[in-house]
């Protein structure tokens, strides 16, 4: 396949154009241009960011990279991001992965040097993340591939210490990420499959805020594939640029007053955990805090599903908005894809 990996920079400015969160895209940008990978193409897709960030970012990269803007409604990171897909896809055609980087990402480790000016951190920039990355990505039944980061992790989950201090890295070989488990979901590569099994979205669009990560190993579960976190490598991750779940502002306000029922168009998180159904397909939720505990005997002893297809069907009902609750065709936005990109 020509088109290896569609690299997507995602940023929810919400106006702001502070210097050092400018800076910061730039870093991070600079950091993805200079990766040492080919057949890969960047875009930078912006929510409701302001018109001189946008100009500052487009007038350093040019035709270097493509650029999607959103500027109206109101639109979480999970939509935007498969509505970036969605429009690349029909532009250049299918990728073998579509590799989310949220914002405050940056393509090495941080050195405590700080800039003479304005005070941010210096960052070593690896050339190697992406060939590495892509790699770890090809080398098995993997339809989703995540990167260490030394900052929100949340490898806790998966028995890896995280305090104050740097995270225990994963050495030595990569780290499958067993049903029912999750980590944070920073940086990652999507398969084209995983694309098109839940409907040309890769992420689940029915959260206002929080949790989408802990159905992940289900929905890789649900195709037979497996996600795997890549070994020796971990990156910067500055949390809260943009402040935290900036891009579900106003959603992430809990409607049901507990992150773990925060739905949008009205759903509840109950209907799911209550439906004898999707417990008999294995689904799990935010078992982290034992809200919904999958059946193990619905996973076979490679943790695929033994049911995948009703799996899939219940993954997509409740957890994938319907046309009518949510139309990516109606999403209004502007958009720059250059084929030199």
């Amino acid at each position: 396949m020509k088109n290896k990996l569609l690299v997507i920079y995602n940023t929810c400015g919400m106006n702001l154009d502070a210097p050092y969160i400018i800076d910061y895209y730039i870093n991070s940008i600079e950091g993805l241009l200079e990766q040492d990978f080919e057949d890969y193409k960047i875009v930078l897709s912006m929510y409701k960011n302001s018109l001189k960030c946008k100009k500052v970012l487009a007038q350093r990269f040019g035709n270097k990279i493509s650029y999607v803007f959103y500027d109206e409604g109101l639109l979480t990171v999970n939509q935007t991001f498969n509505k970036t897909i969605q429009l690349c896809v029909e532009k250049f055609g299918k990728f073998e992965g579509y590799f989310y980087v949220n914002s405050g990402m940056t393509f090495g480790p941080c050195r405590t040097t700080t800039h003479p000016v304005h005070g941010s951190a210096y960052y070593d920039r690896d050339p190697n993340i992406l060939k590495k990355l892509y790699e770890t990505f090809k080398s098995g039944p993997y339809s989703m591939a995540t990167v260490l980061v030394d900052w929100d992790a949340g490898f806790s989950q998966i028995g890896f210490k995280y305090d104050s201090g740097p995270p225990a890295q994963i050495q030595g070989e990569d780290f499958i990420i067993p049903v029912g488990k999750a980590v944070n979901a920073h940086i990652q590569i999507y398969s084209h499959e995983f694309y098109e099994a839940y409907g040309r979205r890769v992420v689940p669009d029915v959260f206002a805020a929080y949790c989408s990560e802990s159905i992940h190993s289900f929905l890789n579960a649900a195709i037979k594939k497996k996600w795997v976190i890549m070994k020796d490598i971990i990156l910067h991750h500055q949390g809260t640029l943009e402040g935290s779940s900036s891009a579900s502002f106003p959603h992430r306000s809990l409607k049901y007053g507990n992150p773990w029922n925060n739905l949008l168009h009205g759903r509840s998180a109950l209907d799911f955990i209550n439906d004898p159904e999707a417990i008999e397909a294995g689904l799990g939720y935010e078992e982290c805090n034992q809200i919904m505990m999958h059946k193990e005997e619905a996973f076979d002893e490679n943790g695929y599903a033994k049911y995948p297809e009703k799996l899939k069907e219940i993954i997509k009902k409740y957890f994938f908005l319907s046309k009518d609750e949510f139309d990516y065709d109606k999403i209004i936005c502007k958009h720059i894809l250059n084929y030199k990109s």
